[in-house]
């Protein structure tokens, strides 16, 4: 068809420089798609590449402010902010518990918009986006043009010609894109010379927001319908926590998809039988004297499985050894336990490496 002229009557008026996307099916059929879930996801894409460029790692700032000298340019209200900040981080203890976990979960900082959303006052909880905010906000000079920046490294409203050559990269109009590697690399931010000490922590706070967004983000990419039919939710975030005089990230993936309903219509929706969820969990942290660690686990119908990853022979002998006490203690708590494993190395990436679980009860 290049080169053909078209020429389309609309029940509904549209705006000279409005954008369609059409899909070819044949030499007779033209098939008009909605872009509100293609620019929804260009608009993740784009900012989660950003974000990704900008962001640095968590324990860079934490190591940072627990060494802050106090001088004339650390202010009351600064060494406030920066003991709020490290007062709200969660230690090995409470993260064990079911009731300190859910409060280290909600205080991440992944669910800071939700909560203003829902008309919640950070400041009344400590949220770990909410008081890294704060921090920058002490730690920006008077009259300095932050604001300028900000708002200029925001999205800005896509032109039409722009929008067009950027979905055109995205590929086909079902395609989407390949989930974010997980977990985030470490990266570390150099001072720059002639840099004070205050300049340098403005920008490992700001890189330590843009990697709580870079996870956010990641969460919206990763959420959605899978090609089957099943609802994908995501939810990634990462949890500083202590261990004795050490701050170790604790980085964190949780996945749930729903089976497809396929009820018949005239069937009453309270005598439906509850939607199957699949649970994945996935852990990644680096903690001595064990080293890098990364666990994934899978939940269906009270049944369990999961694999463990060291990088260090003597880690991945040890948790072999304490499997079989693993394995008492999950029976113990009632769930049904599949494989559990140990390997050493890293897991694999790519999109047919995880842990599989179809929606057939084997023991049927």
């Amino acid at each position: 068809l290049s080169g053909s002229t078209l020429t389309i009557d609309s029940p509904q008026p549209l705006r000279i420089g409005t954008l369609l996307s059409a899909l070819v099916q044949d030499t007779q059929t033209l098939k008009f798609v909605p872009l509100s879930n293609r620019q929804d996801q260009l608009a993740v894409t784009q900012q989660l590449t950003t974000q990704q460029s900008r962001q640095g790692s968590l324990n860079s700032l934490l190591s940072a402010l627990q060494n802050l000298p106090p001088t004339d340019e650390t202010s009351a209200d600064l060494q406030a902010a920066v003991n709020k900040l490290l007062a709200g981080l969660p230690d090995v203890q409470q993260l064990s518990t079911p009731k300190g976990l859910a409060l280290a979960l909600a205080n991440s900082g992944l669910f800071l918009e939700s909560k203003l959303l829902a008309g919640q006052t950070p400041t009344l909880a400590p949220d770990m986006k909410a008081d890294l905010l704060k921090l920058i906000a002490q730690l920006t000079p008077p009259n300095s043009n932050l604001g300028a920046v900000i708002a200029a490294n925001t999205l800005a409203q896509a032109m039409p010609n722009f929008v067009r050559s950027a979905l055109g990269m995205l590929g086909q109009v079902s395609a989407k894109p390949l989930p974010t590697h997980f977990p985030l690399p470490e990266r570390s931010l150099q001072s720059q010379d002639g840099e004070g000490d205050l300049e340098h922590l403005l920008r490992l706070a700001a890189a330590a927001v843009s990697r709580l967004q870079s996870h956010q983000l990641s969460s919206l990419e990763q959420t959605g319908v899978t090609d089957d039919g099943r609802l994908m939710s995501t939810w990634q975030l990462e949890i500083p926590m202590r261990n004795l005089q050490d701050i170790v990230p604790l980085q964190v993936k949780f996945q749930r998809e729903e089976a497809p309903e396929k009820q018949p219509q005239n069937e009453r929706r309270d005598e439906r039988e509850p939607k199957q969820q699949l649970w994945r969990v996935e852990l990644a942290f680096d903690m001595e004297p064990l080293g890098p660690l990364q666990v994934q686990a899978q939940l269906i119908q009270g049944s369990l499985s999961s694999q463990l990853w060291a990088e260090r022979p003597y880690t991945a002998s040890l948790i072999e050894s304490n499997l079989a006490g693993l394995r008492e203690r999950l029976l113990a708590s009632g769930l049904n336990v599949g494989d559990l494993d140990c390997h050493l190395g890293t897991p694999p990436q790519g999109p047919q490496t995880r842990l599989e679980q179809r929606w057939v009860d084997e023991t049927a």
